[in-house]
């Protein structure tokens, strides 16, 4: 295992730069923490960059890190790990990895065939991370605008715990003319918003390749994505709340299709 013991090493300097999206993006490349999650990205195929491991960790994830290819394990001490670690309880394992193949543009219906959980504007990582979560256990494609989140933030991967690197996500920079590309085909595509005939969810069944767009808490769905689907929808619920988290309404539209929603 190889050995770096000055916090100015150019490598340890370079990790730390990835905190940085505009790094991230010259480079290619983006880290996350924990021993959980090293081992989900392993487990589906994955090959880290590096596996940085602070003083301590060896011996405890030894069985872990036994999995990870030699040349990629570096060996730090404490103060070199802290320059590189977000957590304010770190584990000791901090994965250096490459962009994955899985996370895709997408501009039309076509390369989306399933059913599709279209995220606008949802800017906060743990609500942007948790979607892809529950989309994974609930089998629905994620697709994000180009304005959420950034799936490669330390803390957007670490709310998947893992379901990242297990299912492709899809960033689109253009959602109004992506949901209008579902018409010529006839899919639904639905708008969790207030309309003037919106459905109920619940009292209609979801069919195999329909699409559900959420907004985000501040603004919700744009006028325009609200125009282009064919449908609006609400949750029922009670008047003690005037809305959902945004995580919240997307897990509960995909476990209304995972309970049965298909004809």
């Amino acid at each position: 295992m190889r050995r770096i013991e000055s916090r100015s090493n150019p490598l340890i300097v370079a990790t730390g730069k990835l905190a940085s999206k505009k790094y991230r993006e010259e480079t290619r490349t983006f880290f996350f923490e924990g021993a959980h999650l090293l081992e989900e990205y392993l487990r589906f195929g994955h090959i880290p960059q590096y596996v940085f491991v602070m003083d301590g960790a060896e011996q405890k994830y030894a069985e872990l890190l036994s999995k990870v290819p030699a040349q990629a394990l570096v060996s730090v001490p404490e103060s070199v790990f802290s320059k590189l670690s977000t957590e304010q309880a770190p584990q000791g394992i901090l994965t250096v990895s490459a962009y994955l193949d899985s996370v895709i543009g997408v501009s039309h219906a076509n390369q989306t065939p399933r059913r599709v959980l279209l995220l606008q504007s949802v800017r906060d990582n743990g609500n942007v991370g948790t979607v892809i979560r529950t989309a994974a256990a609930l089998d629905w494609t994620v697709v994000l605008s180009d304005d959420c989140a950034d799936v490669y933030a330390s803390k957007t991967v670490r709310a998947t715990m893992g379901a990242l690197f297990a299912r492709g996500v899809c960033i689109c920079k253009d959602p109004v003319s992506y949901v209008q590309s579902f018409a010529p085909s006839g899919r639904r595509t639905f708008a969790a918003a207030l309309g003037n005939q919106s459905c109920l969810l619940g009292q209609f069944a979801l069919q195999s390749d329909d699409l559900f767009a959420v907004g985000n808490e501040g603004q919700g769905i744009s006028a325009a994505l609200q125009n282009a689907c064919t449908q609006t929808v609400l949750i029922p619920m009670t008047d003690c709340a005037e809305s959902l988290n945004a995580s919240i309404a997307s897990a509960v539209i995909m476990w209304e299709g995972a309970r049965g929603g298909t004809p």
